[in-house]
């Protein structure tokens, strides 16, 4: 029975088609990756001469590397020599043995020695091992392309003792124009950062370069003293649904044209994978200032077995998904801050100042604060936020208040007693005159809200109202605060706040007089001089913008139909303007303008979205409300519909209509 059994062997793999599908970055780090793959295996062999002693090898062990021409892609010659055991019988058979076990358990893939053909066309090798007294010499050209890969030649190595020495030339044409701007500074700093993680956890032997014709420069010394580990641990990660325990190690480093700002490194094989990964937004800056106010930045290397698992063939990618990458990142920034507090901490000492000017320019922002002190704030919010973030935020967080407010005021209704109770104990508050006079206020705000819905729809001509007449019920064309009291105008249709700014000025000039040709009028332009808010630094000028209701011709980028421009450009105007004149004669400076705001009241029909869109506005906390703060002009724009405004007026006038009207 048994012999009837029959057998086969495998085929040897086809390298030649395992390196077509194997992708190699075009970069510096492309290109020297058969370097640093040859330098990683002359450490396995200094390893094994030593006899696997760590300080013995680091002490005793040597690695040089020598570029010759090395901008002239036509005669480059790269070498790589150790004075490590060489290639004995064993690491002989290992090396004709593609995927070989020994390496797997050496944590490597086998596979150093082919990618080099993605790089180079010529590679030679040249080892001289011992065993007891007998000597072995293998000097040969590799070369996968050939049907017998191995070509032997009768030379010797041109260095004494056991080790090896591998040769790279004949690059590929796809390399030249990088091999002509290659610079020995780069070169150096690309295998440092290679294997930084022997430097932080590992033993590392003298490693030299000779770039050219120059003198050969200790690579090893050069980087002992700047990749220090000062901290390390472990924290867990879900991968693939498994609970992974991973090491971080952190050191910090001067900033330099190499390392320009925090970042975390993957290591497998004990060697840096894939790209670094950015830390400075989660971190807030790119580096960090120490006491001496020297610039540095924090590099994180992160290992485990699960990376070792994931680790790809050409050890260049880590099979990671990327939401497990983002986990990753994110644990390791927490670590940092830990470990950075103190800097940290002056991030968000700066942070809460900036927002503190928000505030001061917009009081109103605080409700978006929902009680939590600017510390409190700030701490949960993103290290690398500025004043537009803030300020978006707060906007966003007002407007939920105050839909929070609404519901309660909703929920309430449900409850009629208490909800009545508590209008009622502010309305209790006043005297018989003064709440008739509330009342008959309140009224007025409802027949007003009951026009603005009727100008909104057709007439009897299947019109609807021009804007001029929401406009002139807002506060009446070619007039100003001067001349109109707080009784006579609407402005609490639009906001509150504005009703209460101490200067306004409706459809008119800067100069005060009629239209010029050139002049940029506002529908309203509000002036708030800083001694009303008792804010001693600035000003405010919030410009309204009434557009026909149902219009729906707008585009983007011309100034006859794009909103945002006309309010950018009235705000440029009225700047330079330097002040208005009043209707009364006197003038009214804008001094230090430092608080911006515009309102565009116009329905939210196609062509105004797609204009919004194109300005960046955003509307995800509120579809109704569109909302785009502008850094170069300063400005916090509002757009949103004639029915929007009339909802928002009611909501803040539901309280009053309840108690007082009984609705």
């Amino acid at each position: 029975m048994a012999d009837s059994l029959k057998t086969d062997v495998l085929i040897k793999p086809d390298m030649r088609a395992v390196l077509s599908r194997t992708h190699l970055a075009h970069d510096l780090h492309g290109f020297l990756l058969p370097v640093l793959e040859a330098i990683s295996n002359a450490m396995d062999g200094i390893h094994a001469r030593f006899d696997q002693d760590d300080e013995k090898a680091a002490r005793e062990g040597e690695v040089k590397i020598r570029i010759k021409d090395p901008n002239e892609p036509s005669k480059i010659l790269v070498s790589v020599t150790d004075n490590g055991v060489g290639l004995t019988d064993d690491n002989y058979s290992n090396f004709r043995t593609p995927f070989t076990g020994h390496k797997l358990k050496e944590k490597g893939r086998g596979f150093g020695r082919f990618i080099a053909f993605k790089v180079f066309a010529r590679i030679l090798y040249s080892s001289r091992s011992e065993f007891f007294a007998a000597e072995t010499i293998r000097c040969f050209r590799f070369d996968i392309n050939q049907d017998r890969e191995f070509q032997f030649n009768d030379g010797s190595p041109d260095f004494e003792g056991p080790g090896m020495c591998v040769e790279y030339n004949q690059p590929l044409a796809e390399w030249h124009d990088l091999i002509r701007g290659m610079k020995p500074s780069e070169a150096l700093d690309e295998i440092g950062a290679h294997f930084l993680p022997y430097f932080l956890y590992r033993w590392l032997p003298k490693i030299t370069i000779q770039w050219g014709e120059g003198a050969a420069e200790d690579i090893t010394s050069h980087f002992r003293n700047v990749f220090v580990e000062y901290d390390h641990g472990t924290f867990e990660c879900s991968i693939d649904g498994v609970l992974e325990t991973l090491n971080y190690s952190l050191a910090r480093i001067p900033r330099s044209s190499r390392f320009k700002s925090h970042c975390l490194l993957f290591s497998a094989a004990d060697r840096i994978v894939g790209s670094p990964r950015d830390l400075s937004t989660k971190l807030g800056v790119p580096s960090f200032v120490d006491e001496n106010d020297a610039r540095y930045i924090v590099i994180a290397i992160v290992r485990g077995d699960a990376f070792e698992r994931r680790l790809n063939d050409a050890r260049t990618s880590i099979d990671l998904a990327p939401k497990v990458v983002e986990d990753i990142v994110s644990k390791v920034s927490d670590v940092v801050q830990r470990k950075e507090s103190v800097q940290i901490d002056k991030i968000k000492t700066e942070q809460s100042t900036q927002l503190n000017v928000a505030l001061r320019e917009n009081p109103i922002l605080r409700l978006g604060l929902r009680g939590k002190t600017l510390k409190e704030y700030v701490a949960v919010k993103p290290n690398h936020w500025k004043a537009e973030e803030f300020i978006s935020d707060l906007a966003i967080e007002r407007y939920r208040a105050t839909n929070d407010l609404t519901k309660q005021i909703v929920a309430a209704a449900n409850n009629r007693d208490d909800y009545e109770k508590t209008i009622k104990d502010l309305v209790g508050r006043l005297d018989k005159e003064k709440k008739e006079a509330l009342a008959e206020y309140v009224i007025h705000r409802k027949r007003i809200l009951e026009l603005v819905e009727s100008a909104r729809k057709y007439g009897v001509d299947e019109k609807r109202a021009p804007e001029d007449t929401i406009h002139d019920l807002v506060f009446r064309r070619f007039r100003d605060g001067a001349n109109t009291g707080y009784f006579e105008h609407n402005l609490w249709l639009i906001d509150d706040a504005l009703a209460f700014l101490p200067y306004v000025s409706s459809d008119r000039a800067m100069h005060g007089r009629g239209r010029k040709s050139g002049d940029k009028v506002a529908d309203l332009i509000f002036y708030d001089d800083s001694l009303i808010l008792g804010d001693a630094d600035g000003s405010t000028i919030t410009i309204v913008e009434f557009k026909r209701p149902s219009r729906n011709d707008y585009a983007f980028g011309d100034i006859k139909s794009d909103p945002v421009l006309q309010v950018i450009e009235t705000l440029e105007k009225a700047t330079a303007a330097g002040g208005i004149s009043r209707t009364d004669g006197s003038h009214v400076s804008f001094t230090s303008v430092v608080r911006r705001f515009a309102f565009i009241v116009a329905d939210i029909m196609p062509t105004f979205v797609q204009v919004l869109r194109k300005h960046d506005f955003r509307n995800d906390w509120n579809p109704k409300i569109w909302v785009r703060y502008r850094d170069n002009e300063e400005i916090l724009i509002q757009a949103f519909g004639y029915e929007t405004l009339v909802d928002l007026a009611k909501k803040r006038n539901q309280a009053f209509f309840s108690v007082l009207l009984d609705e």
